[in-house]
């Protein structure tokens, strides 16, 4: 179940509160708690709080924050994601009655003074105080509470000295997701809640300095095709198009629109980030292993230039992927680098000792070496991150879980007045 609960404000430094007692078997009667309810089907957590206040003050909210999911786990109830916001703007008059108990205004002080849920405190406490993140586990048997975890982390982004735009690589650490897409999971067809996969691309796009706002992303079918992407390409995580067409399917984006994210997927396969700060174009490109030997490479060079931009003055960052330590491949694997490379290809795999046919292939280098040839400054293309299999603290690996795992991503925007 997800639902939403707010601390109003007001400019007397009083929080407006819910006394719970007009219904008959209310799982909160007696208890003072802030206003709030459950999702409709397809709200956002934004949209939920929006029309749940409203319906229950009156109150139209004009300035709230997100603080973050506090995760309630129980032997008797639903479990829940609680999304946990304050407010200290809103317009309109405060209702008279509400159909769930009595409305009013609780000096600061007071707050923790009122009887209440005992794991409420722990958040309620923090986010008086003006606490920015919050989340929380908290767990009850019964009414009695027998666990209460901080899980508040930081949204480690990583990003690139060579990339002046807003940009940033994905890790797994500061999200909401938990299991095997523990935490900052931003897959949207791996089997994550929903509503948790949108709250952590909230927080990845905030932490690259781009804002919550749509972005361009679609189907990646693993092959060449790169797609020059437009506004009417971008979407919110989870939205349909407008018009109802289907996810675009390709490896790559670049564009040379303003406040437009271009975002990619990866669990192993290597992440580019791309950018002309010339022309103000960019770039997000997927080179799993057949669309790197495709030259997928290539085509997004050529989406540069097609836009008016020039292979010199490209800037490269590619990101966390498997490196050449795990990343075993076959010899038809070797054979299409070859083809890809010529005979520059030999520097970048090693067979296996114990003769199995095998080999352990360097496709960061590959695709390093690959822009190279194409006109891109060595001294303009940097590696961002380590590798994804060995490193499942900081990553999702697709082999190193066989396919059991949530996805990163990276994703790059010109901000409008950069160029």
């Amino acid at each position: 179940m997800n639902t939403t609960l707010c601390y109003i404000k007001n400019d007397r430094n009083e929080y407006l509160l819910l006394h719970r007692n007009a219904k008959e078997n209310d799982l909160n009667e007696g208890k003072w708690i802030g206003v709030g309810g459950k999702f409709e089907e397809g709200e956002t957590a934004d949209e939920c709080l929006l029309r749940e206040v409203y319906e229950e003050t009156g109150l139209t909210l004009t300035r709230y924050h997100l603080h973050g999911v506090v995760k309630f786990i129980s032997d008797t109830w639903e479990d829940e994601d609680m999304y946990l916001y304050s407010a200290d703007g809103f317009t309109g008059a405060l209702k008279e009655t509400c159909t769930e108990g009595s409305l009013e205004w609780i000096a600061a002080d007071k707050v923790l003074l009122l009887p209440t849920w005992e794991g409420d405190k722990y958040f309620i406490g923090p986010l008086i105080n003006g606490r920015d993140r919050i989340d929380m586990l908290v767990e009850y048997k019964g009414d009695e509470l027998v666990r209460c975890e901080d899980l508040t982390g930081p949204v480690n982004t990583l990003k690139s000295s060579v990339i002046t735009c807003c940009h940033g690589f994905s890790t797994r650490t500061g999200g909401v997701s938990d299991g095997m897409f523990d935490s900052l999971n931003l897959g949207m067809n791996r089997g994550d809640e929903p509503a948790r996969v949108t709250e952590n691309w909230r927080r990845f796009l905030d932490s690259c300095g781009i804002g919550y706002r749509r972005f361009v992303c679609g189907k990646q079918v693993h092959e060449n095709t790169v797609h020059i992407a437009t506004e009417k390409d971008a979407r919110y995580a989870y939205e349909k198009y407008p018009d109802d067409r289907d996810l675009i399917e390709c490896d790559g984006y670049v564009s040379a629109c303003s406040d437009l994210p271009l975002a990619i997927f990866t669990a192993d396969c290597v992440p580019v980030l791309m950018q002309d700060p010339v022309k103000g174009i960019v770039g997000a490109i997927h080179c799993g292993w057949r669309s790197t030997v495709s030259d997928i490479e290539k085509n997004a060079v050529d989406a540069f230039v097609s836009l008016g931009g020039d292979p010199s003055d490209i800037r490269i960052a590619i990101g966390p992927a498997i490196d050449k330590c795990c990343f075993e491949v076959g010899a038809e694997v070797i054979d299409a680098v070859h083809g890809l490379l010529g005979d520059g290809a030999s520097g970048f795999y090693e067979e296996e000792k114990n003769n199995t046919g095998k080999f352990m292939l360097d496709l960061r280098g590959v695709v390093r070496c690959r822009f190279i040839q194409l006109g891109v400054s060595a001294v303009n293309i940097e590696n961002v991150g380590g590798c994804t299999m060995c490193h499942p603290e900081d990553y999702y690996s697709h082999r190193g879980t066989k396919g059991n795992r949530g996805s990163l991503a990276c994703v790059i925007m010109n901000r409008r007045g950069q160029i």
